[in-house]
C-alpha cells in the first residue's frame, strides 16, 4: 500500500522535486502540496495523509514546526522536516513534534526514499 503524503513547502521548485522524488519512489505518492499552515490543516483534516514533508520556513504567521504541532494536536502524523537551516535551536525544536527524521536541503532523494520506505514509520507519541 502507498504511503499518503502531504507536502508543505513554499519554494515551488522545491516542492516539485520534492514530488517527483516522493512519486517515483515505488512506496508513497503525493495527495497534496501547499505552502502554508491554513492550507496544511485544511489537507490534513481531508486527506489524512500518512506522512508529512515540512519545510520549516513556509508562508503565513506560523513556521513548519509551529504547524506540526498544530497537526499534533489532533493526529498522529510523523513529521519529515525539511530545511536549509540545521541549526541546534531548529532541530531542538523540531524533536519536540512527532519528527521521524530532519533532511538539509538541497534534499538527498535517497535518504528521503529511505524515511518514507520504511515498513512503519516511527511515531514516538499516541495520540
Amino acid at each position: 500500500m502507498s504511503k499518503k503524503v502531504l507536502i508543505v513547502e513554499d519554494e515551488q521548485l522545491v516542492a516539485y522535486l520534492m514530488e517527483t522524488y516522493v512519486n517515483s519512489n515505488g512506496c508513497s505518492s503525493v495527495i497534496g502540496s501547499v505552502d502554508n499552515c491554513e492550507d496544511a490543516l485544511e489537507l490534513v483534516n481531508k486527506e489524512h495523509p500518512d506522512v508529512i514533508l515540512m519545510d520549516v520556513r513556509i508562508e503565513g504567521n506560523k513556521d513548519g514546526i509551529e504547524t506540526a504541532i498544530e497537526i499534533n494536536q489532533h493526529y498522529n502524523i510523523p513529521i519529515i522536516y525539511t530545511s536549509g537551516n540545521s541549526d541546534e535551536k531548529t532541530t531542538e525544536r523540531a524533536k519536540k513534534t512527532n519528527m521521524i527524521g530532519f533532511l538539509v536541503k538541497p534534499i538527498n532523494k535517497d535518504e528521503l526514499r529511505d524515511l518514507l520506505c520504511k515498513d512503519n514509520l516511527y511515531t514516538p507519541k499516541n495520540i
